[in-house]
């Protein structure tokens, strides 16, 4: 049974790239009124995904639906990751789409009204020209000429890159604004897991053009090189290694799950995991959908995300900055 009137996006056999960088996504579906995140490494594809999304970009091959047609009013504006300003006051920045499409009932007032939504104080940002705002205040304000529109689909490409921690909150804020209060449907890439499994009902993780699993799925991307012992290995950005058995080609990214991994306070000798990594717990949050903690541990140049109970966490009295061991056996990575 078709389930088309329930998504917004519907995505299908999608091949798009430059270069010698290609886009596959044999089939992906957004449900209207959801937060969706997308992470991964730069030249990923997030920025691409967005553009085709954005309907800025038509894919080579395959059908990007949009409330179930290729064609018709489609309702989105996206916000890029150096979104450019009008050389203008903040006042004619916000208004200049309302006015593009003759919208302009209020205008003052509705201004006023989202330049709050992202906090900043009306009265002292209405009539201040582009050069008087600050890195994070400038992105703020192009979110505001985004949430005047209001848009079925607001799409946002690394939001709060290099913003600070005042503006990255007010961002964060202004857009749950716009999924609970006008029921937006929001789609966000951003390299800060933490922050975007905070804001998001779901992550997609994507790894050399393609969709590499959800949530905290860990991503090792090759070259991959056959080793002496009948194992393939990659090198990570720090030097050491991991094992893995046969992949597809020399060039296949491993998924591997945080279930996964083990956690060790010392080096464990006789085990049957063949990777052992050495590394730091960067961060511990809780996560929703499992009801554990998640660590972010950085081994080797990489961050490896893995779940542990309360109840372990507090006897092995871990906290951001403990030097950790994660184990995890070469049967364990699959491949995409």
């Amino acid at each position: 049974m078709s389930m088309t009137g329930n998504y917004l996006y519907e995505l299908a056999d999608i091949e798009h790239g430059y270069g010698d960088f290609m886009l596959r996504i044999p089939e992906l579906n957004i449900p209207k009124n959801t937060s969706v995140g997308l992470s991964g490494p730069n030249g990923s594809g997030k920025s691409t995904l967005l553009r085709l999304l954005s309907f800025l970009e038509e894919p080579a091959k395959g059908v990007v639906r949009y409330n179930g047609k290729t064609h018709g009013r489609r309702a989105v504006t996206m916000l890029q990751q150096d979104p450019y300003l009008l050389k203008r006051t903040v006042y004619e920045n916000i208004s200049y789409g309302p006015r593009a499409i003759k919208d302009s009932d209020n205008l003052k007032k509705r201004v006023s009204g989202v330049l709050e939504i992202v906090n900043l104080d009306h009265k002292k940002f209405m009539h201040r020209k582009w050069f008087e705002l600050s890195g994070g205040e400038a992105k703020r304000v192009a979110l505001a000429s985004r949430i005047i529109l209001k848009p079925e689909a607001l799409l946002l490409d690394e939001p709060v890159a290099n913003v600070d921690s005042e503006s990255s909150i007010a961002i964060m804020k202004a857009i749950k604004w716009m999924k609970e209060e006008h029921s937006s449907t929001i789609v966000i890439s951003s390299h800060d897991l933490t922050w975007l499994g905070s804001i998001t009902d779901q992550i997609w993780k994507l790894s050399g053009g393609k969709l590499a699993g959800s949530g905290n799925t860990n991503i090792i991307p090759g070259p991959w090189h056959r080793g002496s012992t009948g194992l393939w290995y990659a090198t990570l950005p720090g030097g050491e290694k991991v094992y893995a058995p046969e992949p597809a080609s020399a060039v296949s990214t491993a998924v591997l799950h945080p279930e996964d991994i083990i956690l060790s306070l010392k080096k464990l000798q006789g085990v049957s995991a063949v990777n052992m990594l050495s590394g730091i717990v960067v961060i511990m949050s809780s996560d929703i959908n499992s009801g554990k903690i998640r660590l972010e541990i950085e081994a080797s140049g990489r961050i490896f995300n893995a779940h542990i109970t309360e109840a372990s966490a507090s006897r092995m009295k871990i906290f951001p900055g403990k030097k950790i061991y994660i184990l995890f056996k070469g049967s364990s990575l699959t491949w995409i």
